[in-house]
C-alpha cells in the first residue's frame, strides 16, 4: 500500500522564516509521507537538496501569467497525486489548487503579513480560506485573533507555534572580532526595524569600546543600512556578513541577539536564538510576547524607539549574571513549547484528520 503524500507549495524560497519553516516541517515528515515542495527558484532551495527533499521548480506567479502557472501545478497535482495540499504564505494559492483539484484537503499556513496593507492582507486571506480551505494554520495566536478580527470562520483555524530543531554544529564568524558581539539575523526590510538597531547601537558604542554588532541577512534596504552606519560613523564596528545558510549555526558567536521588528508574529530567528541559550531583546510587537516573558526570557521593548532599545541591550552588557539567566531560562521555553518535534505532531494530527 502506498504511503500518503503531501505537497508543500510555496510562492518563493529564500532563506526567511517561511522557508526555514517548511524545511523544519518537510523534514520532520518526510519519514511518515511521500513529500514533493513547489517553489520557484530560490537562495533556500539548496537547504532543500541538502535534506533529499524532493523539490519541483515552478515559476513565478504573477498576473501576466497565471495561465503557465496553472498549467503546471495541474500537471504536478497529476502525476504526483497528493492526498494533502499545503499551501504556506500565499492564500491566492489556496484558490488556484483548490479550483484545479476540488477533492484534495488544502490547508493554508498564515505566516502574517508583513506588508504595507495587512489588513487587504488579512481580510483576503480570510475571504479565501473560509470558501477554499479546509484548515487554516496560524503560527501565533495573535496571527489567529487577526485571521478572525478580518472575518475567518474560527471553526476552522488552529494555532501551531513555529518549531525548530536542535543543531549540535556551530561555526566561528567569517570574521575574527575582539570583545562583546551583539548580533542579529533579518531581511533587510524596514519592518525589520534594523536602523533602530544600528542606531541604538551608535549609542552604546559612545561607551562601550569593545563592542560589535553583527548583522546576518540580506534585503532591498542594505545600501540604505549601510549609509547610515557611514553617516553615524561606526561603519567600522557593524559588519554585515548577507545571507548566509544556516545562520543560526552562527548564533553561538552573539553574546546578544537583537530583534527590533516595529511588526512580526512568530520570528523563526527569536526561536532559533531561545535554542541556542543566547540572551534576547526584542520588540514587543505581534506573536513575540508569546515566545519571550519580559524580564525572564529576554528583555522587550516598543517598537520604534531607539533609545530604549540601547537601554535594554545595555543592561545586558553590563550585567553578565542577567544574560546568563535569561538565556538558560530561554533554552528552556524553547524546550517546553518551540520544538520542531511539537511542530511536526501537532501538525500531522491536522493532516490524519483531514486524509
Amino acid at each position: 500500500m502506498r504511503r500518503h503524500r503531501i505537497f508543500y507549495l510555496l510562492p518563493y524560497f529564500e532563506l526567511a522564516g517561511t522557508e526555514m519553516h517548511l524545511l523544519e516541517l518537510a523534514r520532520g515528515m518526510i519519514d511518515r509521507y511521500d513529500v514533493i515542495v513547489g517553489a520557484p527558484y530560490g537562495k533556500g532551495i539548496e537547504l532543500l537538496q541538502n535534506f533529499s527533499i524532493p523539490y519541483r521548480e515552478f515559476p513565478l506567479l504573477t498576473f501576466g501569467d497565471i495561465g503557465t502557472y496553472k498549467r503546471f501545478l495541474k500537471l504536478i497535482l497529476e502525476e504526483f497525486s497528493p492526498d494533502i495540499i499545503h499551501i504556506h504564505g500565499a492564500h491566492e494559492l489556496v484558490f488556484i489548487a483548490k479550483r484545479l483539484s476540488p477533492s484534495t484537503p488544502v490547508i493554508f499556513t498564515c505566516h502574517g503579513y508583513g506588508t504595507r496593507y495587512p489588513l487587504i492582507d488579512y481580510s483576503l486571506s480570510a475571504y479565501i480560506c473560509n470558501r477554499w480551505a479546509d484548515r487554516v494554520i496560524a503560527v501565533s495566536n495573535y496571527d489567529r485573533d487577526f485571521l478572525i478580527r478580518r472575518g475567518l470562520d474560527l471553526k476552522n483555524v488552529s494555532v501551531i507555534h513555529n518549531g525548530v530543531s536542535e543543531i549540535n554544529e556551530h561555526l566561528s564568524l567569517p570574521i575574527s572580532l575582539k570583545g562583546l558581539i551583539i548580533g542579529t539575523a533579518a531581511r533587510l526590510t524596514k519592518v525589520k526595524g534594523i536602523n533602530y538597531l544600528i542606531e541604538a547601537f551608535s549609542l552604546l558604542v559612545k561607551k562601550y569600546r569593545d563592542i560589535n554588532l553583527v548583522i546576518l541577512g540580506d534585503g532591498e534596504d542594505r545600501i540604505e543600512l549601510e549609509e547610515l552606519t557611514n553617516k553615524l560613523d561606526i561603519s567600522n564596528r557593524v559588519y554585515f556578513l548577507g545571507s548566509i545558510p544556516n545562520a543560526r549555526k552562527y548564533f553561538i558567536n552573539f553574546d546578544i541577539f537583537v530583534l527590533p521588528s516595529l511588526m512580526d508574529f512568530l520570528p523563526i530567528a527569536i526561536i532559533e536564538a531561545l535554542a541556542m541559550g543566547r540572551a534576547i531583546v526584542a520588540t514587543n510587537v505581534g506573536g513575540i510576547p508569546e515566545i519571550i516573558e519580559d524580564g525572564k526570557m529576554g528583555i522587550l521593548v516598543p517598537a520604534g524607539d531607539s533609545k530604549v532599545l540601547a537601554d535594554a541591550i545595555e543592561r545586558l552588557i553590563v550585567d553578565r549574571e542577567l544574560r546568563e539567566k535569561v538565556g538558560e531560562n530561554g533554552y528552556k521555553r524553547f524546550k517546553e513549547e518551540f520544538t520542531v518535534e511539537k511542530m511536526v505532531e501537532k501538525t500531522n494530527e491536522i493532516y490524519k484528520s483531514l486524509i
